[in-house]
């Protein structure tokens, strides 16, 4: 009889003699795939390095030297937290003296990428994130290095990086024990006060001091860092955090009256502003107003003073600044500025604003844009302010244009630039006409031409790298279907034989040769255009996975016949299947960051599970209600937080949760094999087992880890220290439960329990709260899974046997007794990677480890020990894993599927998540949606690795798993 696999039906042609060959072609065809799969995710996971990080910083460009005399000798910059009303000598300044407004900062709002911006004028290296985000891995240019001298003190993290290798700057940090959390960080803006006042009373009685100091071009920085170090222990609201406010008023006020009297010559300018801002819980990092909208406070020699307000003022509500806020929003009434124009810039903009201040060339990575607003120059000055600025991002520009264009042979110019030359001749006519106006338009068009075209070349790669690699994603997935189909699936003997495939060199002779020719001629202009290595690697995988494709062609074209010849319900039903998975799949994508869709997943599956069981099912039965209450129990956990709270009265009473499922799974195994249903997955056999006592054993492990569980957190919080026969006992009952398991019968459910209850122990013993009820919710959904899988087997065996006798033959089988993929069969991955997903979300966030408590791990260890702490915590992670893989691995023993077949689905399916996640990635934002973002995407892309070694770990436990049915019995018989 005809019955429908995949694609097709048993193909009755195949012989016995093309069996062995067929076999000896799928087990080499399987490991090839497997190293393929392995290198191909490998090197695709290091093209976002290529795509998304890619640093900005370009060398070999010309200062630009200013054409203006500069309004000041020296400049003071003063970066703090931020300032509020508790600021009077600032709030007097921005009266009386000088300009304000708001800086706004881009994400990720961090101490290291905002003083960049401030400092060197360009936003966050990207490519950073391969040092960790704590270093540039490219040397970069800054208004410190253009200085005659550079004085600086404060942190240790900050002032290093851009002193610590600037031989013209004297600098000083306090040490990093000073950054201490549970203290008043206001001495820190204190001691860098002090070094100062310090340095400039030394220099009375220091004649060498005396000249540095009196030269012009002299920059002092001093890093505040108080207030964030308060804003974090502390909140920004405490009275301490507030206090620190005052502090950094009044040194603000001090070093101006300092220098003020020191030179006594009115050249000096101030600047006070902040890094990034803070949220009212005390933390920063995103793009929230919050933390991007920094004070800006200048004033001195060079600076306009304050102008009222006027309507003509706030007219533009069009431009958004580089945290995509508004320009000139709304000044807040409790700030009691309203009357005093705000002049809000873009962090960047600052640096450009300090070299002008100093007359001084822009450094050369600068991408800000001088505001005009702030400094006090004639109208020609002015404009050759913003002429300098101009030509040094024009240069930035030029420099990538001739770096691309000497690699590219099709290279692909920024066309708006192409007559930049004439624009710049015609700026010069005008200012030489003295049409400032004219020549102000023309510099500031240009300039903003020029910050499109580095745009521009920053990203001239980009789009043949995505469409590179999307390609080869689609490629893998195609061939993964194609050999899944070939290998694990029925298809009538005049579409496809495997033997003739095998065979078959003359037909695949042409493809390899286009496909060897065209890789040929694509290294060669990766060559010509000196790519990196990896280009090379990108283009060689893809090119290869479509050329094995072509190989195909001949069994595509077929199929393709063989599809339209079917019947139109039966393509609804494979279309209807495609739309569901990928739906399934995108669902997954967002619940990385919306945990709370498994709750609603679990909801409607067990609601739905439940009423097709019960329709399905022609006798009266729990299973349905049985399915239903466990898919709802485990939708509780992805609801509650991921950052897990103590409660070791949970922990225990988890234990004894275990230990009753283990109990129930027992008496199942043992007394519900009489019934036909059964059969299939209790001890059916009433002999003597090798080990009476094992479950006895595996129960007081579980009691044991319990009672642990109790006397280790007391005894370490009384004495402060974790015993050491306590220790011991820990590491012995979770070592000895994890071996037990190899010694159980090998009934389905008989192995599945004692897996359950052998992994209980160390997952108890590393547990702190909740996560350990969520072990035994996790156990009764996989043992629902079975049963539900069990249920649809055996009601499909009772209507077969009633329907006809034949049904002895109606599988073919491959071979160790599994059967063809059937394309109900794809229900088997996507429950997997639903619950494979729900073991990374079900507790946290897998993607981030720092989301998972370190006090985890003390019942085994407390004496710091990064690797070992690490790796216990790791290994607590992976078992629920471990259960998912093990119920998986039983399921396709008891369908009768082939495990390596179901692998290479879940890879599919997997790869379609990796595909998006790719999309996905980010180079803006907080570190923690930078680091997410990268984490998602190498965990789907590892996932082809992982989950093939959790397979080959957990085989050892499932491997000799014994299935007994009725048709495998009939066929022995045959």
């Amino acid at each position: 009889m005809d019955v429908d696999g995949i694609l097709g039906n048993r193909d009755s042609k195949l012989g016995k003699s093309s069996i062995p060959r067929r076999r000896q072609w799928v087990k080499r065809r399987e490991t090839w795939l497997v190293i393929l799969g392995v290198v191909l995710h490998a090197v695709y996971m290091l093209s976002i390095f290529d795509i998304y990080f890619k640093t900005p910083i370009v060398h070999g460009m010309d200062l630009v030297s200013p054409r203006f005399s500069p309004p000041a000798k020296r400049l003071v910059l003063l970066v703090d937290l931020e300032a509020n009303f508790r600021a009077p000598f600032l709030r007097n300044v921005i009266k009386n003296q000088g300009r304000w407004g708001v800086s706004h900062a881009r994400p990720p709002t961090e101490s290291r990428p905002g003083h960049v911006a401030i400092i060197a004028g360009f936003y966050e290296d990207p490519s950073a994130v391969t040092k960790g985000w704590k270093a540039n891995p490219v040397e970069f240019d800054s208004v410190f290095n253009r200085s005659r001298h550079t004085i600086s003190y404060g942190s240790p993290d900050i002032v290093p990086i851009f002193c610590g290798a600037l031989p013209h700057s004297t600098w000083a940090t306090y040490p990093h024990e000073f950054e201490d959390f549970a203290t008043d960080a206001s001495f820190l803006d204190e001691w860098s006060f002090d070094q100062f006042q310090s340095l400039l009373n030394r220099s009375n009685e220091d004649p060498k001091l005396k000249r540095l100091l009196e030269q012009d071009n002299l920059v002092v920085f001093l890093h505040l860092l108080g207030c964030d170090s308060n804003g974090h222990a502390h909140r920004p609201f405490s009275s301490i955090y507030l206090n620190n406010v005052k502090v950094v008023d009044h040194i603000a006020e001090r070093v101006y009256n300092l220098l003020e009297n020191y030179y006594k010559d009115n050249r000096t300018s101030y600047i006070f502003t902040a890094d990034h801002g803070m949220s009212d819980k005390g933390s920063h990092g995103d793009g929230h107003p919050s933390n991007t909208d920094t004070p800006l406070v200048v004033w001195g020699a060079g600076v306009k003073h304050p102008r009222p307000v006027t309507a003509k003022d706030h007219s533009d509500h069009v431009l958004r600044f580089i945290d995509q806020h508004l320009h000139d929003a709304p000044t807040p009434k409790e700030w009691d500025l309203d009357g005093i124009e705000r002049v809000d810039v873009n962090q960047a903009d600052i640096a450009p604003l300090m070299s002008t201040l100093l007359g001084l060339p822009c450094p050369v990575n600068s991408v800000g844009n001088l505001p005009l607003g702030y400094v006090d120059m004639k109208e020609e000055e002015e404009v050759e302010a913003v002429l300098a600025n101009t030509k040094q991002i024009l240069n930035q520009f030029l420099r990538k244009s001739q770096i691309k264009q000497s690699h590219s042979l099709f290279f692909k110019p920024f066309k708006p630039l192409a007559s930049y030359f004439s624009m710049l001749n015609q700026i010069e006519e005008l200012l030489s006409a003295r049409d400032y106006k004219a020549a102000m338009q023309l510099s500031e068009n240009l300039r903003s031409l020029a910050l499109k075209g580095l745009h521009y070349f920053q990203t001239y790669d980009l789009l043949m790298l995505m469409a590179t690699i999307t390609l080869g994603y689609i490629g893998w997935m195609v061939f993964l279907v194609l050999h899944v189909l070939q290998a694990y699936t029925l298809l009538p003997g005049d579409i496809f034989r495997k033997e003739e495939a095998v065979h078959e060199k003359s037909n695949t002779g042409k493809a390899q040769l286009c496909g060897c020719l065209f890789m040929a001629v694509v290294s060669v202009l990766l060559f010509l255009e000196h790519s990196p290595p990896l280009y090379h690697a990108y283009f060689a995988m893809t090119i290869f996975l479509w050329t094995q494709i072509l190989n195909e062609y001949k069994f595509i074209k077929a199929l393709w016949r063989y599809l339209c010849g079917r019947k139109s319900d039966y393509v609804i039903k494979l279309l209807a299947l495609g739309v569901v998975s990928v739906i399934i799949l995108e669902l997954l994508v967002h619940s990385f960051t919306e945990r709370k869709l498994y709750t609603w997943c679990f909801l409607i599956v067990g609601a739905i599970a439940s009423i097709y069981l019960y329709k399905s099912i022609p006798w009266r039965s729990g299973i349905p209600v049985f399915v239903c209450l466990t898919c709802w129990f485990l939708s509780l956990f992805t609801l509650m937080p991921a950052e897990i709270p103590d409660n070791n009265k949970l922990v225990n009473a988890s234990g004894v949760m275990v230990i009753v499922i283990g109990l129930t799974g027992k008496w199942l195994d043992l007394n519900a094999g009489v019934n036909r249903f059964w059969f299939g997955i209790c001890n059916h056999e009433k002999r003597k087992p090798r080990f009476p006592m094992l479950f006895q054993l595996q129960a007081l492990f579980v009691g044991l880890s319990s009672v642990m569980v109790f006397l280790s957190t007391s005894h370490r919080t009384e004495k402060q220290e974790l015993h050491t026969i306590h220790q011991l006992m820990n590491w012995f009952i979770a070592g000895f439960s994890m071996i037990l398991p190899l010694f159980s019968e090998n009934g389905l459910l008989s192995r599945l329990n004692s897996i359950f209850l052998g992994f209980a122990p160390p997952f108890l013993l590393l547990s702190i709260g909740y996560e350990a009820v969520f072990y035994g919710a996790l156990g009764l959904v996989l043992i629902a899974w079975i049963l539900f899988e069990n249920s649809l087997l055996y009601v499909h065996k009772v209507n077969k046997s009633s329907a006809s006798g034949k049904n002895l033959g109606e599988h073919a089988f491959l071979e160790n007794d599994t059967r063809y993929l059937q394309l109900s069969d794809m229900r088997i991955p996507l429950t997997f990677m639903v619950l494979f997903n729900v073991a990374f979300f079900g507790t946290g966030n897998f993607a981030s480890i720092a989301s998972f408590e370190i006090s985890s791990v003390y019942r085994f260890i407390t004496v710091f020990s990064p690797f070992l702490m690490a790796a216990l915590l790791i290994f607590k992670l992976f078992i629920p894993f471990l259960l998912v893989i093990c119920a998986f691995s039983a399921i396709t023993k008891l369908l009768e599927v082939p495990r390596i077949g179901c692998y290479f689905l879940v890879i599919l399916c997997s790869d379609v998540m990796t595909i998006h996640f790719f999309f996905l990635v980010k180079n803006t934002g907080s570190w923690m949606e930078i680091g997410n973002s990268i984490s998602h995407f190498g965990i789907m892309s590892a996932q082809v690795v992982f989950v093939l070694l959790l397979f080959a770990l957990t085989n050892i436990y499932t491997k000799d798993i014994e299935i007994r049915s009725g048709s495998r019995d009939s066929r022995k018989v045959m």
